[in-house]
């Protein structure tokens, strides 16, 4: 017995072929794809709040630095030292911002060398800020890209969707 295959036969075969080529296409390689891009924006928000914290320390930097000006101040004036418990609570707190083994007595001839490794340890921060921000927009252009691939890979399975049902109802089309 030999087999005999029609035309009609061969366009519903061959639809419904490009059908199953696009919901494997959507249910494997887009999703997965998908899923890539979105780790892209999970990254992205990790960064924005990482930035976001770290504008926080560089401002809790500053407020340091204008409690040290104020009580500096308020000492010169009143000519008198910073009491000496408070020295050691501001030193504490300080040697865990500022890049120091130990820091010098809270007065104003070591004033200017307090300015520079808060100003320093600011820097620091504002260099960890630039560069989450570069990244940020290099995630962001993979990101765009990410999209776009997935926007043709979404219309390509569309496409095969509809050439596939155009086949198979070309057989319905061929009986009338």
């Amino acid at each position: 017995m030999a087999w005999s295959i029609t035309r009609t036969q061969v366009l519903v075969s061959i639809g419904l072929l490009f059908n199953v080529v696009a919901a494997l296409m959507t249910n494997f390689y887009i999703d997965r794809v998908s899923q890539d891009a979105h780790k892209l924006v999970q990254q992205q928000t990790a960064n924005d709040n990482l930035i976001r914290q770290t504008w926080l320390q560089i401002d809790a930097l500053e407020r340091k630095r204008e409690l040290i000006l104020s009580l500096l101040t308020s000492a010169a004036h009143n000519q008198q030292t910073i009491p000496s418990q408070v020295q050691t609570l501001l030193q504490n707190d300080l040697k865990y911002w500022l890049d120091m083994a130990s820091l010098p007595p809270l007065d104003l001839e070591n004033l200017p060398l307090l300015d520079d490794q808060i100003a320093k340890a600011q820097d620091q921060q504002r260099n960890r800020i630039d560069n989450w921000y570069l990244q940020n927009l290099d995630l962001m252009d993979d990101y765009t890209e990410q999209m776009g691939w997935i926007s043709s890979l979404r219309n390509l399975a569309l496409f095969l969707q509809i050439i596939g049902l155009a086949l198979i109802l070309a057989r319905d089309l061929s009986r009338h």
